[in-house]
């Protein structure tokens, strides 16, 4: 039996940076409309995930906000109290609540540098500007205003009522991707919300490979701090990503109120359980976590659209093997949130920054 995902785009106040390169612009662009031919032709049979249609404005990527902010309603053309019914008819569906994270550094300086300049320092593990101050691009954190953001969102949530209204009264989880400005934008977003759990996952990042703010640190702080400190201070002036930039603390000192669980995965099936429909994924991970303690997936190619797509189903897998719960807020990036959709066969939808 197809599984039913239901999506809800909710896109944290600044989005991931992804600023194609300007020289590689129409290879890049080409590459995408390939891969996402390839993805479309002939598998919407083979997928065990899919979504009903008309029920959000988000279903048509020509609708995407022009600026920070939200939809009405969230981008629900009908009642949420419809939404839930039909959920209710449909025992094996999810509501996934899809946030993008705050504005963060990396964000920032794409928009102030503009797209050339970028291109010099994406793949540097710092900035310095004219006034002498240094911005971090390595798993970049979030700005002032992306924590404005992410504030202004927890309020529409807690605050407005929203979250009862989204969630119907549902248990819900909190599944966040391990980057900084994720999981400092979950901090804020999520807070006072009653969810059942908040898991911190791999498999939700940004689009892997060649620029920094995608890399992520390490779950342990590293041997020598001091040292770590020194190098990160002059990686701010411009050091190079060889093959990874320094930093003094890891995520679980940086971020002691999340769990940073290492849970590899084993093997594979291509079919499901009851062997229902081929192109299944099933689970064989022991749960949500990290793959590794260090980051084990960038690298200095960047990942192709196809191999996201791929990444979105196993996360899928993962969430109706892992997840009971019925709701599930997933605080993510511009980048995996188009890749969740086209798994699902929908329109490669570019949120905002916190827009959910």
């Amino acid at each position: 039996m197809a599984k039913a995902a239901w999506l809800l785009m909710a896109v944290l106040v600044v989005a991931v940076a992804h600023a194609a390169r300007p020289m590689q612009r129409n290879a890049i662009e080409e590459q995408d409309t390939n891969d996402i031919a390839m993805l479309g032709a002939g598998k919407k049979g083979k997928s065990p995930y899919h979504t009903p249609h008309d029920l959000f404005i988000q279903e048509r990527a020509s609708k995407q906000l022009p600026g920070p902010g939200q939809h009405f309603s969230f981008g629900a053309l009908v009642g949420w109290d419809r939404i839930h019914g039909m959920m209710d008819s449909m025992p094996d569906s999810k509501l996934l609540l899809l946030v993008r994270h705050g504005q963060a550094v990396s964000n920032f300086l794409s928009d102030s540098l503009g797209p050339d300049e970028w291109f010099k320092w994406e793949t540097k593990c710092g900035y310095t500007d004219s006034n002498g101050t240094k911005w971090g691009i390595f798993d970049a954190d979030l700005t002032d205003l992306g924590v404005a953001e992410a504030d202004s969102l927890n309020s529409m949530l807690r605050d407005g009522g929203w979250f009862n209204t989204l969630t119907a009264g549902k248990p819900a989880r909190a599944i966040v991707s391990p980057l900084t400005r994720c999981l400092r934008t979950a901090s804020v977003v999520l807070e006072g919300l009653p969810l059942t759990a908040t898991n911190v996952e791999e498999n939700v990042r940004e689009t892997l490979g060649e620029d920094t703010c995608d890399a992520r640190r390490a779950a342990s702080d590293p041997e020598h701090a001091e040292e770590a400190e020194a190098e990160e201070e002059e990686a701010g002036v411009g050091g190079s990503l060889e093959p990874v930039c320094r930093f003094k603390k890891g995520l679980r000192s940086r971020f002691p109120q999340y769990s940073f669980p290492i849970t590899p995965p084993k093997a594979r099936s291509s079919q499901g359980e009851d062997g229902e429909q081929e192109g299944y994924e099933r689970s064989t991970r022991s749960g949500f976590g990290l793959l590794a303690d260090e980051d084990p997936l960038w690298t200095e190619k960047r990942e192709t659209q196809a191999h996201q797509v791929k990444r979105a189903r196993s996360f899928l897998a993962d969430l109706w093997a892992h997840a009971p719960e019925r709701v599930v807020v997933v605080v993510t990036h511009s980048g995996f949130t188009r890749s969740v959709l086209l798994a699902v066969g929908r329109e490669p939808y570019r949120p905002q920054n916190t827009e959910l």
